[in-house]
């Protein structure tokens, strides 16, 4: 009977180190997923829409190039502005571009050369669409979603 409860004793702790080392293996399972998931969300440009380079000048954006925005966007020549345009035709801070009220709004910030949406001289804060074209300097900008 000695012997049967000592074998029986040997039984469960090894089955306790098994359901243990099973447990531990799926623990580091999930954590190596979440941490894989949460490097291919940084890796990814953050921004709520972006501006995607249309037309562009030597030193300027390449064309194509995606550069993401926030809610407040200052668009210029200037190396403090959240999108930058190294073109001489762009002022140092020539337009903001501002997300309010679930609606895209461009206004120029008293640049030389004006800024344009779709071809025409903004006088005022003017409404985007997706899909608009924004033109600061010799750069052309589309609006696209996220």
């Amino acid at each position: 009977m000695e012997i049967t409860f000592a074998v029986l004793l040997w039984a469960v702790r090894i089955a306790f180190l098994v359901l243990l080392y099973l447990f531990l293996v799926r623990a580091f399972s999930a954590l190596q997923r979440s941490l894989a998931a949460e490097q291919a969300v940084a890796a990814r440009p953050a921004g709520i829409a972006f501006l995607v380079v249309q037309r562009s000048v030597r030193g300027a954006p390449r064309v194509g190039e995606r550069m993401p925005l926030r809610a407040v966007n200052s668009i210029g020549r200037d190396a403090g502005n959240d999108v930058v345009l190294n073109d001489e035709a762009a002022s140092a801070r020539h337009a903001l571009l501002e997300f309010a009220d679930g609606e895209w709004w461009v206004e120029d910030s008293g640049s030389t050369n004006g800024t344009l949406v779709n071809g025409e001289s903004i006088r005022s804060r003017e409404r985007l669409q997706y899909g608009d074209e924004l033109a600061v300097g010799r750069v052309a900008l589309r609006l696209e979603q996220a």
